[in-house]
């Protein structure tokens, strides 16, 4: 029986896309990096400011509110703790997006949980 080698799942940085847009266009390197910067800034403070950020084909962000609770485990000490309410940062696929991955395989992803 032969060991089954395990492969690293490779994993996109926002330097790594900026590269990649870079070597398809004849952009200058740092106006890539700016326009990049400014695009996440605006997302970002728009998500701040509670709104919801739909791009067509990809997906939506958008801010949820999760209530407080009481009389939560901690997994490590078996110790009662409660939380706070807070919100979160909710994204959903859109169909293209979705329809996109849906034919990749377990073993095409390394992380995949069983």
């Amino acid at each position: 029986m032969s060991k089954q080698k395990k492969i690293k799942p490779q994993k996109q940085t926002k330097t790594s896309i900026v590269d990649a847009i870079y070597k398809k266009t004849d952009h200058l390197l740092k106006d890539i990096h700016s326009v990049s910067d400014l695009f996440f800034a605006e997302m970002f403070q728009a998500l701040e400011r509670g709104e919801t950020i739909e791009i067509r084909g990809f997906g939506t962000f958008s801010v949820q509110f999760r209530k407080g609770r009481k009389g939560m485990r901690n997994p490590k000490t078996g110790e009662l703790v409660d939380t706070a309410p807070h919100s979160v940062v909710v994204f959903r696929p859109g169909k293209i997006l979705s329809a996109a991955v849906r034919p990749i395989t377990e073993q095409e992803v390394p992380d995949a949980k069983k």
